[in-house]
């Protein structure tokens, strides 16, 4: 007995020689979480969501203020479009985020180990399994790790009290067509009467307090130049006009139409520099595609608007259309896509986006059916508001869910016939919370004997009802010349 119990200890002697002298094996390998990639359109913060809230915000209509003037307000930042918030700054796509184990984790990883250590399986079959199921569940862990950091975080709820420190409120103002062309009835009326005695007190304080006033230019600034050859009417005004849009409170002339290039190249090379030279902005047309097609931001302390213009009258074949290296007008009658990428783009980086379109027939009240299907397709793409002109006559005003297309605002002042237009004024509320409340409002005028003035009172009201009774109009219009919804 004694011999065979030295036989064993001396067995279990060696064995434990020999296993202290094979090397440790190396802990097993497993590949480094991939590096947190933040791209810069998913450093941008979301979406500020606007809460429409109510209010009065009504006045007299003779272009005076409701609102307290110079208050402060916090501009809203731009949100990423969802095509691009899953590309990398390069535009490759960007690698997911996965998140460092914390602490805790760690730890409850060591004590697992341990106990697994103290609790090997029992069978091959078992060891087999082993590895495979630890793999799925790293694997598991890992896929949920990515995805965490991925989904947007929640916005706080925007609070329905207004922010008074940041509180704003902006006005918009847009004109019809305006002609100041050589020998034309408002011309010579401005020459000899004066600008005070062509457009109208009210009108003329309302356009000059507005934060952005935006006219329809029809017509060029040159006096160079030969005349499209076999066009009817062709208008160019001495570039000193500018001087008059000016006194006005022009900050964006539109000149996507089909008068801009009446006189060629050398006409519109001069409109573009004379305008350029007075600080205002020509929109619609340019000395290739992309400038004529460019959308303008004006950031009006606090609130960011974008706007931009293109026409589409089919019949006017002479105004050349803008290409890659040829200059003329930003040009849509057959081919909408690149208006609507632009529209696309303006919505990511500005609060309010306007986009004036030069369309319709001449002369009539009726819409073509493009314009109504041009003017959803302008809504869906993110406008906030459609100003049409080119007919020469007002034509109706339709709510494409709760975006306005007012489709023509006519003649504001372009010649002796005595007919209504308007001024449309759009009210822009917010703070820092973004863009909360968006009103448009209607000054209604009478052009008459190549002169403008506002209307009031009973001459007022029939000029509102006009308005809402033209054919696809669906609003309603308040004493104050609010425009809104029928039946809201």
């Amino acid at each position: 007995m004694n011999l065979r119990k030295l036989a064993v200890l001396t067995a279990l002697l060696l064995l434990c020689g020999c296993s202290a002298a094979v090397p440790a094996c190396p802990a097993p390998q497993r590949d480094a979480p991939a590096a947190s990639v933040t791209t810069a359109e998913q450093s941008a913060p979301a979406p500020e969501q606007s809460a429409p809230v109510s209010g009065d915000f009504s006045d007299d209509l003779d272009g005076s203020a409701p609102f307290a003037e110079g208050s402060a307000a916090v501009p809203k930042a731009s949100a990423p479009a969802a095509e691009e918030s899953a590309n990398g700054s390069d535009g490759s796509a960007a690698a997911p985020d996965v998140s460092p184990q914390s602490a805790g984790e760690s730890a409850q990883i060591v004590e697992e180990t341990a106990q697994n250590a103290e609790n090997p399986p029992q069978t091959a079959e078992e060891s087999a399994q082993q590895p495979a199921t630890a793999a799925a569940v790293s694997a598991k862990e890992n896929t949920q790790n990515a995805a965490a950091p991925a989904s947007a975080k929640e916005e706080p709820a925007v609070p329905e009290a207004w922010d008074e420190a940041t509180t704003y409120h902006r006005t918009l103002c847009f004109t019809g067509d305006i002609n100041l062309a050589e020998g034309q009835y408002t011309t010579a009326a401005l020459d000899s009467d004066g600008l005070k005695k062509c457009v109208g007190k009210r009108l003329r304080r309302a356009m000059r307090k507005a934060d952005l006033l935006c006219v329809n230019n029809e017509f060029a600034y040159t006096n160079r130049g030969t005349p499209l050859e076999g066009k009817a009417f062709t208008f160019r005004a001495d570039p000193s006009r500018t001087a008059v849009m000016k006194k006005l409170g022009t900050d964006a002339a539109i000149v996507a139409n089909n008068h801009v290039f009446d006189y060629c190249e050398d006409g519109l090379t001069d409109t573009l520099d004379a305008l350029s030279q007075a600080g205002i902005d020509a929109v619609g047309a340019g000395r290739n595609l992309k400038e004529a097609s460019a959308v303008h931001y004006y950031d009006l302390n606090g609130c960011k608007v974008a706007l931009l213009a293109a026409s589409r009258v089919e019949w006017s074949a002479q105004t050349r259309p803008a290409t890659k290296d040829g200059m003329g007008v930003f040009y849509t009658a057959y081919d909408t896509d690149l208006l609507y990428r632009q529209v696309k783009r303006a919505k990511k980086k500005a609060d309010f986006v306007v986009v004036c379109m030069h369309w319709g027939m001449e002369g009539t009240a009726d819409l073509e059916e493009y314009q109504t299907e041009v003017g959803k397709g302008l809504v869906k793409a993110g406008a906030d508001l459609v100003v049409g002109d080119h007919p020469h006559q007002l034509q109706g005003v339709k709510f494409v869910k709760d975006t306005p297309v007012y489709y023509s605002l006519g003649n504001f002042w372009f010649n002796r016939r005595e007919e209504y237009t308007m001024l449309l004024r759009v009210r822009l509320s917010g703070d820092k919370y973004g863009l909360r409340e968006v009103r448009t409002q209607v000054i209604p005028a009478w052009q008459g004997g190549a002169k403008v003035k506002a209307l009031s009172g009973n001459e007022g009201r029939a000029m509102f009802d006009y308005l809402a009774g033209l054919p696809g109009s669906n609003i309603q219009v308040d004493e104050d010349g609010y425009v809104t919804k029928k039946g809201k």
